[in-house]
């Protein structure tokens, strides 16, 4: 999964080397000579630039360069990095996390913590972890040939290039400083979120403190979007045009706005909302017509919200939340997509390979299944689960064997993260399409029941939901907030956060101006309305002692809430072990 595009690219810096030496800065140690005299081992060193001082950033050098990735059962590897250290140097390493199948140096994370990053004095780094991708939704990278996997590639994306990466990085900037490193964190959202969880679980000594946005807990949720794109492309019929997700919307909001307690266009718990589809079905619906729906349609929309479960009824992964389907990235560009398929029988039903025009849901899906799992580029994607009553028992036990290794979701892995005391921030977003914001509840819950409950737990990790936010930002609820200070904050000084600020811009545009801010609640803890005051005021808002987000309702059931969704992890392959940890 990527972050949100939408507002952000106006936010973000392209993640890209810059290539041209400038005349008017002055580094001795930033070339290739110098750096590569390191000796830092398994690094190469392919080009150093010393970047002026300019737009708020100050003076820092932009290496890039590669990491032979080695061990863990698999081949060696080629992780490529870019590394940027600035002067001054603040003492602290942050690593940032990449987006969907990586295979660029774009960055997935906080678009506030990387903005501030250099201008902090933290040293910088970012992987591809490891192979090229055309795009954030490329696998064709993990086959050499059809059925031939490409082990190093996959390794090193499921967890070895940033590790290994992290330990070169950590190297370089030590030598080029010659001082110590003070703090290191990791900042991530989505697969970025993974690589986070993935750090916190396999290799807890590499950081002090992370911050995990939207986390791509388990590889499994792209099999909720092969589920849904089944269903919608059973027929023309069935299929929901995205013209149609204002009006749900709207039916959504006024079942549900005023649940939590003051109605004001944004659903704090989605989960206790009790919206049901048949609702907005009637007799003389056409499925083109934006003010109603089929009664297949209803069926798909219940399909989104619905856990996806096995042939024995367990649930394999939640569904997603009722709320803020529409705005332009969310249920939108993931799932409905902008254009209908050019057909509904075709192995790619928007063409292109599996790219766009297709939702982006339906591209992660299509080359996770094609090269990843049955590792046949011809395989149709929808074919995969046969199972009539519930996902198909043969297809999950492939699909988890090619993936587990990638997953980061089992609660006991975090035994060592939490016994040498490291901190973890983690915030998701409620309405978030691409990864179902109550995944990441169900396993934070998961966690507090090993911790003596949620108080145990917040000593070390602590859950932020942002209600109305979509993927990684986006959506119309406040969406830009800094974690990178509070988890400094955390880590240097020991000031747990209580709350983190959070602010949206009229149409996620910084231009146009804030027109909402409203606290972020450590969960169980939902935020609280004063009772008077501008209600897109922060002022008007409290996190206070509650449990509210532990209230579920008809839509949290539907979802999955309130199951124990624990499973065995074996993070194997059928032919290759990864969980060689040496």
């Amino acid at each position: 999964m990527r972050a949100n595009t939408t507002y952000a690219a106006g936010l973000l810096l392209a993640g890209t080397f810059i290539g041209a030496v400038p005349a008017n800065a002055a580094l001795p140690n930033c070339n290739v000579a110098t750096l590569a005299g390191f000796a830092v081992p398994n690094v190469t060193i392919l080009a150093a630039v010393d970047v002026p001082a300019s737009a708020g950033n100050p003076e820092f050098c932009d290496v890039l360069g590669t990491v032979r990735t080695t061990g863990f059962g698999a081949p060696d590897g080629s992780a490529t990095f870019e590394l940027r250290m600035p002067t001054p140097w603040n003492g602290k390493f942050l690593f940032f996390g990449v987006g969907g199948f990586a295979g660029s140096l774009s960055p997935s994370t906080n678009p506030i913590d990387f903005l501030q990053a250099l201008p902090r004095g933290y040293a910088t780094i970012i992987t591809d972890t490891g192979h090229v991708g055309i795009a954030g939704t490329d696998a064709s990278w993990a086959l050499i040939a059809p059925g031939v996997p490409d082990r190093a590639k996959i390794t090193d994306y499921y967890f070895r290039a940033t590790h290994q990466v992290t330990g070169a990085g950590k190297r370089l900037v030590q030598s080029f400083y010659q001082a110590p490193i003070r703090r290191a964190y990791f900042d991530g959202c989505s697969n970025g979120g993974r690589q986070a969880y993935m750090q916190a679980t396999r290799f807890p000594e590499d950081f002090d403190g992370i911050v995990a946005g939207a986390p791509f807990l388990d590889i499994r949720v792209l099999l909720a979007g092969q589920h849904f794109h089944r269903t919608q492309l059973a027929s023309p019929a069935a299929y929901i045009p995205f013209t149609k997700l204002p009006m749900v919307d709207a039916a959504v909001k006024a079942s549900c706005d005023a649940v939590d307690g003051v109605t004001d266009g944004l659903i704090q718990n989605p989960g206790k909302c009790a919206f049901n589809p048949q609702t907005l079905v009637t007799p003389t619906c056409t499925a083109a017509d934006p003010t109603c729906l089929t009664a297949d349609q209803a069926k798909t929309l219940g399909t989104y919200f619905t856990a996806l479960r096995d042939e024995e009824g367990e649930q394999v992964y939640t569904g997603a939340a009722v709320s803020d389907l529409d705005s332009g990235d969310g249920m939108d560009l993931w799932s409905t997509g902008f254009v209908p398929p050019t057909s509904f029988t075709a192995n790619e039903p928007w063409g292109n390979q599996g790219f766009s025009p297709a939702p982006i849901s339906w591209q992660f899906m299509d080359h996770a299944i094609k090269y990843i799992v049955t590792r046949d580029p011809n395989f149709d994607a929808r074919s995969f689960d046969r199972g009539r009553h519930g996902f198909d028992e043969d297809a999950l036990k492939l699909f988890d064997r090619r993936t587990e290794a990638g997953d980061a979701d089992d609660p006991e892995d975090f035994k060592r993260f939490l016994k040498q005391d490291r901190k973890l921030i983690v915030y998701h977003g409620f309405s978030d399409p691409a990864l179902p914001a109550f995944r990441t509840v169900q396993h934070y819950e998961s966690l507090a029941r090993r911790t003596s409950g949620f108080d145990e737990l917040r000593k070390n990790i602590r859950l932020f939901m942002a209600p109305g936010m979509h993927h990684c930002g986006g959506g119309p609820g406040p969406n830009l907030f800094d974690t990178l200070t509070a988890l400094d904050n955390w880590v240097e000084h020991g000031l747990a956060p209580d709350v983190i600020p959070a602010t949206h811009f009229v149409n996620n545009n910084p231009a146009l101006g804030v027109d909402r801010t409203m606290p972020l609640c450590p969960f169980p803890a939902q935020a609280q309305y004063l009772g008077t005051g501008d209600v897109n005021s922060i002022a008007s808002w409290a996190c206070t002692a509650n449990k509210r987000l532990l209230d579920v309702g008809p839509n949290g059931r539907q979802a999955g809430l309130g199951e124990n969704n624990e499973r065995e992890h074996h993070h194997g392959d059928d032919d290759h072990d990864h969980d060689d940890r040496k």
